[in-house]
């Protein structure tokens, strides 16, 4: 009996093995996702997802991944994201929460485990590591590796009574914190993070839609106008 139960166990999708972490929703497109060891499998509104998933969209694919804390991402369209760690206590809130963005655009609403340790949560990019202080961004990963990183909120006057957000962008070359809705920053893929600028309306709308966002054309304003006063949040 031991044997064939080993068998049977063996046998299984790494994914059924795997602990269940969240669901899907609001999918469309294609979008698959992957434990490690197993092949793909199709996602559609409410599919669970999966302790070390990696989730993948093509050109027309977005969904929403809500995981067991309230943790919500969004992942826009030809992206790919792994669901790296996921701990929860639903006694204590407690936990861990990391996800891997490596292509494509990416945005997080933080759910309990954050809410009652920022420093539990955090988003790993191509090159370096985003720390959360309870709040809601975005990431934009180019086929360059260039990473725009944009916090989209709440501001220190919201309605909700939240916490302020902010974001800690590290990398072996550089730390930059952002603390002010409707900012960004741009990452490098050899580490170097370039300074806070305020995000354009174009950039910060398609990082709330989840869209697609080029890296490459996130520069800071040259001067005043309606684009810099573009605000997220708050």
């Amino acid at each position: 009996m031991t044997c064939a139960l080993l068998a049977l166990a063996l046998s299984l999708p790494a994914a059924a093995q795997a602990p269940r972490i969240g669901a899907a929703g609001a999918v469309s497109g294609r979008v698959t996702a992957a434990a490690s060891g197993a092949g793909q499998r199709a996602l559609k509104s409410g599919s669970e997802v999966f302790h070390k998933d990696a989730v993948t969209t093509d050109p027309r694919g977005r969904l929403q991944v809500m995981l067991l804390d309230q943790t919500v991402f969004t992942v826009g369209p030809d992206s790919n994201i792994v669901l790296d760690e996921f701990v929860y206590d639903p006694f204590t809130d407690a936990g861990k929460v990391t996800a891997q963005v490596t292509k494509g655009v990416f945005r997080f609403v933080t759910g309990k485990v954050a809410g009652k340790r920022p420093a539990d949560m955090k988003i790993n990019i191509p090159a370096g590591t985003i720390g959360i202080r309870g709040t809601f961004g975005a990431v934009a990963v180019g086929a360059d590796g260039d990473a725009l990183v944009g916090l989209l909120g709440p501001g220190p006057d919201n309605n909700g009574g939240e916490r302020a957000g902010g974001l800690d962008v590290e990398t072996g070359k550089d730390t930059v914190s952002l603390d002010e809705p409707g900012t960004g920053v741009i990452v490098k893929p050899d580490g170097e993070v370039g300074a806070p600028f305020t995000l354009t309306s174009d950039q910060t709308a398609s990082l709330n839609a989840g869209g697609s966002a080029d890296p490459s054309s996130a520069q800071a304003p040259a001067s005043g106008g309606a684009e810099e006063d573009a605000q997220a949040g708050g």
